[in-house]
């Protein structure tokens, strides 16, 4: 299984949160051996994955969104094998995504406000003073500047500049190693200004010695399965057990839509090369659909 072990290292390649490796890999797995191996593979034609496509909806009976997840892995896989040079036909070339309607379901991509309210009130009852403040810091990077939870992890303290109240944010190696300068507001920026301080207190020597704006009580770093573990915590408390780090990106999108901010300055603000995966955040959402209904 050659190929899925470098399809792994591409991803890693292309920055991809930890999740979506495990994710891909797993389902490049799952397809390698449907298909039958590695020749097959490189051999398949579009009718292959249309074929593979209606296992996984009438014999797996997975769902249309989770179907599309599975083709959006797929893809990948053969883009990778496309850029290696070892396709003459990229099979799934034309293979669309299966068109979902759902109106009223948004899956758990983004928090309501009053989700929101809810999950930081739970995060705000931390016991310890030092991961209270760091943990909220944490948050508001992913929820009001809209950085990824890798991002977060890997930011430095010579990444952090006040500027006017404001605190410019640079991320040095984002989503496939892209470069930019966020900014998180003065409104948002009193957790952060506050870690700094904590931060720069620190006297354990794994902290002096460190460069990282985030670390954890007994090391250097705090790492994404950190975030994740904490996250979950705070979910479960609140009742909320379906939160992961990147809700908060995806509401810090939805925020923006919710306030009418033009889709361009939406998608230059959470840094999507394409308009149309900014697209989604300005669709209503079941819960502004339900709201409609009920004003009839």
């Amino acid at each position: 299984m050659d190929i899925i072990n470098s399809f792994e290292l591409y991803l890693r390649d292309q920055a991809k949160d930890q999740q979506t490796i495990k994710a891909y890999k797993q389902i490049a797995i799952n397809y390698y051996d449907w298909v039958g191996g590695e020749e097959k593979i490189l051999k398949a034609k579009p009718v292959d994955i249309k074929e593979y496509t209606a296992y996984l909806r009438h014999e797996k009976l997975l769902s249309a969104v989770t179907v599309n997840k599975y083709l959006a892995a797929i893809k990948s896989l053969y883009s990778y094998i496309e850029e290696n040079g070892q396709l003459l036909l990229n099979p799934t070339t034309r293979i669309k995504s299966i068109i979902v309607s759902n109106n009223f379901g948004d899956s758990n991509k983004w928090l309501s406000p009053k989700e929101q309210d809810r999950f930081i009130a739970y995060a705000d009852l931390e016991r310890n003073e030092w991961l209270r403040i760091r943990n909220l810091a944490v948050i508001d990077l992913m929820l009001y500047a809209g950085l990824r939870v890798q991002e977060v992890s890997d930011l430095l303290v010579a990444d952090i500049a006040p500027e006017d109240n404001h605190i410019n944010i640079t991320v040095r190696d984002g989503k496939r190693g892209k470069y930019a300068v966020v900014k998180l507001v003065h409104k948002y920026s009193r957790n952060l200004k506050k870690w700094l301080n904590l931060r720069k207190q620190a006297d354990k020597p794994v902290h002096v010695q460190s460069a990282n704006l985030f670390v954890s009580e007994r090391s250097e770093q705090l790492h994404v399965r950190s975030i994740h573990k904490f996250i979950k915590k705070y979910g479960d408390l609140a009742g909320m057990s379906f939160v992961s780090p990147h809700c908060f990106r995806h509401s810090f999108c939805k925020n923006l839509a919710r306030e009418g901010t033009p889709i361009e300055i939406v998608r230059r603000l959470a840094r999507h090369e394409k308009i149309e995966t900014t697209a989604i955040y300005i669709e209503p959402s079941g819960e502004e659909l339900i709201g409609a209904l009920n004003k009839m």
